[in-house]
């Protein structure tokens, strides 16, 4: 994977590729770091995802004072989504697994990409190979990325709310099954 250290630089390069940056903060006595670059980082699904569907960016917690500043930035190894202008999307603090590493790829990248309307993209990276992360905590989160990029390029509402219906009795004890319950 080939990272660039510099935010203006990586803006550039998403303006271009109209992929969104994925920003990640570390710091030299990060634990969780070492273990990203030790267990997931060699992980060539992880590689093969990161690199087609962001720009990579990394820089350091102490050092880059102003862009941490700027998102709000105080753990590492953390994880920003950003657009080609540097906005955020999406955050996430902490080390994971390969499997939720990937699944958190998937929500970053689908925050980042519904309100841009790339829907088709949000649909395809949210839904391949959906069903390795059976026993994933994640996983509801990115089935709901799904169905709402589904719901909102086709309208059709009894799709959407059965497909929130599924995640309500598959995954009944998450998040997602009680944020968007509806009586029937």
């Amino acid at each position: 994977m080939e990272w660039l250290t510099d935010l203006e630089q990586a803006k550039e390069e998403s303006q271009k590729s109209r992929k969104p940056i994925l920003l990640q903060f570390e710091m030299d006595s990060c634990g969780g770091c070492k273990k990203l670059y030790e267990e997931t980082y060699p992980d060539e699904k992880v590689q093969e995802e990161m690199n087609e569907w962001f720009v990579l960016l990394k820089l350091d917690l102490k050092k880059d004072r102003e862009i941490r500043r700027e998102l709000s930035g105080y753990w590492t190894p953390s994880f920003y989504f950003l657009d080609h202008n540097g906005k955020s999307y999406y955050n996430f603090n902490g080390y994971l697994p390969i499997e939720e590493f990937r699944l958190m790829l998937r929500i970053g990248y689908s925050e980042s990409m519904i309100p841009k309307g790339k829907y088709d993209e949000v649909i395809e990276v949210t839904t391949k190979e959906i069903d390795s992360f059976e026993k994933s905590a994640l996983l509801p989160k990115v089935l709901v990325q799904a169905g709402i990029a589904k719901y909102i390029k086709t309208k059709d509402n009894p799709a959407f709310r059965k497909t929130m219906k599924e995640i309500q009795n598959k995954y009944p004890n998450s998040l997602e099954a009680k944020m968007y319950f509806w009586d029937e």
